[in-house]
């Protein structure tokens, strides 16, 4: 009777050690399900918050450009409107008027305003013909025209004297000069050049007034290279040598600038400058 007691207190004691170690390994199991569960959870955040801080740099690098470009179209619409406001000042300037070729009889008594959104056409054109601003494009011409350079030289000719012997105007190649600044660097001006060669034959006082009326024009004309060459003459008082005649060919260097256009600009941004897509570079 008593190894039958002490075999059922065995056995009981074997059972309870069997559930124990069954809820132990129930419980690890639990809590390997638990860490794997909290692993994937914590490599999610992990790889969402770096995410998330690219994206924000992103975002902030885009925000800076466009707070950047906003500032140059800020700079450029106050640059615009202060231009605006010169050229409109500029139109009623008398010093201009003074230069100015000969005013159509149509501007007579009409007023010229200022140009904006509400302008008609008649109003620019009429801006464009009446206004003392019409000088500038005779000043500097937007492009290259060797008929117009060649006409307004021959027009200044005639202007000096109406009976000055002119024996040939004709268009020549001349070399192009480099602007500098003050400080004798580049200063990188658009100005093109165009020749005019000139053939006067005639006295010396109509030669020396065509000279200094082609000096005084609006228009710049350089002389590039001249040659002086005369026949007859007297002694004045002073006994100083007066030509009859003097043969003046000279090679007249004028300009033009180029055109001014609004160039769009284009700016890639890129999460990370060094990848290939961003450089551009082809993966070998």
């Amino acid at each position: 009777m008593a190894d039958k007691k002490i075999s059922k207190a065995n056995g009981r004691g074997k059972g309870v050690a069997f559930a124990k170690w069954a809820k132990i390994d129930k419980a690890q199991r639990n809590m390997l399900v638990a860490v794997c569960v909290a692993s994937v959870i914590f490599g999610i955040t992990a790889v969402g918050v770096v995410y998330l801080c690219k994206v924000i740099a992103f975002n902030a690098k885009v925000i800076t450009e466009k707070n950047t470009i906003i500032d140059n179209y800020k700079k450029i619409q106050t640059n615009l409107e202060s231009v605006s406001s010169r050229v409109n000042e500029l139109s009623d300037n008398g010093a201009l008027e003074v230069v100015a070729r000969t005013r159509s009889s149509d501007c007579a008594g009409r007023s010229i305003g200022s140009l904006d959104a509400n302008s008609t056409v008649e109003d620019v054109e009429l801006s464009r013909t009446c206004t003392a601003l019409r000088v500038i494009p005779d000043a500097l011409p937007s492009q290259m025209n060797d008929e117009a350079t060649l006409a307004s030289l021959n027009w200044l000719l005639l202007w000096s004297d109406p009976s000055i012997v002119i024996d040939g105007i004709s268009g020549t190649d001349v070399e192009g000069v480099t602007m500098t600044d003050k400080d004798g660097q580049s200063s990188g001006a658009t100005l093109q050049p165009t020749g005019a060669a000139v053939s006067i034959n005639d006295g010396s006082a109509k030669v020396h007034k065509a000279l200094d009326t082609i000096e005084s024009s609006i228009r710049n004309f350089d002389i590039a290279s001249a040659t002086i060459s005369w026949a007859g003459g007297t002694m004045s008082e002073r006994n100083t040598y007066i030509p009859e005649t003097i043969e003046l060919n000279a090679t007249y260097r004028a300009y033009y600038s180029d055109s001014v256009r609004i160039e769009k600009k284009s700016k890639k941004i890129c999460a990370d400058d060094t990848s290939d897509k961003c450089t551009g570079r082809r993966r070998k």
